[in-house]
């Protein structure tokens, strides 16, 4: 019984050796870290942080999108995305990702905030990690159609679309952040009134869109079967932003039309490429890292 106690306290001390030796990369590298909150918790995007100190016992980083201090934020949990260089291998960048949580936010007498984290207890890959959201624009999601649940054939003439085309280039409705296993949707208020007034989570949709990974590339087409999981209205924007999970993935069957058929592995085929693609390239476009 010692023995097990003994190794699975090295293994918890390795890790720890690990982890403080990437946040020490990531302060001398100055690299920028990504914080990505969950739904609801804020409405501002692209928030970053930089790394200002550091031990076994917590972090502090200072996050210049924000103003003022709330402490609306205490305790609520965070995924830190950020890129190093290879200690090693200097030509070589790992991009990688921890959770933590806020246990305290302080807006210092210059005005810097900054935010008091736990120490991190996991590190991976956000290569691999399926569910971070990435923000998309019509470069990336030129088209999107969420229709209410169908399968099979059916006269798409005559198929009421809840938001189409013609909103989406009107600019009522607009795609805000794709993962490969779920979207968000920011949506105008008077586009919610006559379209979703009384949207219900758990309802599925069916929806078509076409993903394109760089400039003058061919778009590629995808249905996938959403869930309504979030429903939050920003009084600041008016808008009220959809956040839906990917349950299914669909294809055209000559004999049965639109099928669906169950994810594999909790994503939706080939949708993974393309939300790392633009991850990367998002991050070139900060300069993350650099």
């Amino acid at each position: 019984m010692c023995a097990l106690w003994s190794q699975e306290r090295d293994e918890a001390l390795r890790k720890q050796r690990i982890i403080t030796g990437l946040l020490e990369d990531i302060r001398d590298q100055r690299a920028k870290i990504k914080l990505e909150f969950d739904e609801g918790v804020t409405s501002i995007k692209d928030i970053t942080a930089t790394l200002l100190e550091y031990d076994t016992s917590g972090m502090t980083v200072e996050v210049s999108a924000l103003k003022g201090a709330t402490h609306a934020f205490d305790g609520v949990n965070i995924a830190c995305f950020f890129r190093v260089r290879d200690r090693d291998a200097r030509d070589r960048e790992q991009y990688l990702t921890f959770d933590t949580n806020v246990r305290n936010v302080e807006q210092r007498p210059s005005g810097a905030v900054h935010f008091s984290l736990s120490f991190p207890q996991n590190l991976r890959s956000a290569q691999l990690r399926r569910s971070v959201r990435v923000k998309v624009d019509g470069r990336k999601v030129p088209e999107l159609t969420l229709w209410p649940d169908f399968s099979g054939w059916q006269d798409m003439s005559k198929l009421t679309a809840v938001l189409g085309a013609d909103q989406l280039a009107s600019r009522e409705f607009k795609v805000d952040n794709f993962s490969a296993n779920g979207l968000r949707l920011l949506v105008s208020s008077s586009l919610m009134h006559s379209a979703m007034p009384d949207p219900v989570k758990g309802t599925r949709y069916a929806v078509h869109f076409r993903a394109i990974a760089e400039p003058g590339a061919a778009p590629a087409s995808f249905w996938v079967s959403a869930a309504l999981r979030n429903v939050f209205r920003d009084p600041q924007t008016s808008e009220t932003a959809l956040g839906f999970e990917f349950v299914a993935e669909g294809f055209m069957d000559e004999k049965h039309g639109l099928v669906w058929r169950p994810l594999r592995f909790d994503e939706v085929s080939g949708l993974g490429k393309f939300v790392f693609k633009w991850n990367l390239d998002l991050y070139r476009e900060k300069g993350m890292g650099s």
